[in-house]
């Protein structure tokens, strides 16, 4: 997905230990950021060494963001199966 979009909020940096599944320990990065296309408003998370990168950017231009569109499952805790949209800028300028 390829949109032009303002950015409401950008979220501080996030970054957690985790370890890997050779059992070396891992560091995961991510930085969440609410967008707006004029129409509709929506989260969007940026990760790995993107998010680690990505500067403040200027909340009063529009920027192009692409991004990628993933599905999740899940059971809530009544054993219904929900799912849920998930949103991860592969680039924002």
């Amino acid at each position: 997905m390829e949109k032009l979009v303002r950015i409401i909020d950008q979220l501080p940096l996030s970054s957690r230990a985790y370890t890997a599944q050779d059992g070396t320990p891992r560091t995961f990065h991510s930085r969440g950021f609410l967008l707006t296309d004029g129409i509709d408003e929506f989260y969007a998370e940026m990760t790995g060494d993107a998010a680690l990168s990505c500067p403040e950017l200027d909340r009063t231009v529009l920027h192009a963001v692409q991004a990628q569109i993933r599905q999740r499952t899940y059971q809530d805790k009544n054993g219904t199966t929900r799912y849920e949209n998930q949103v991860y800028i592969t680039r924002i300028a």
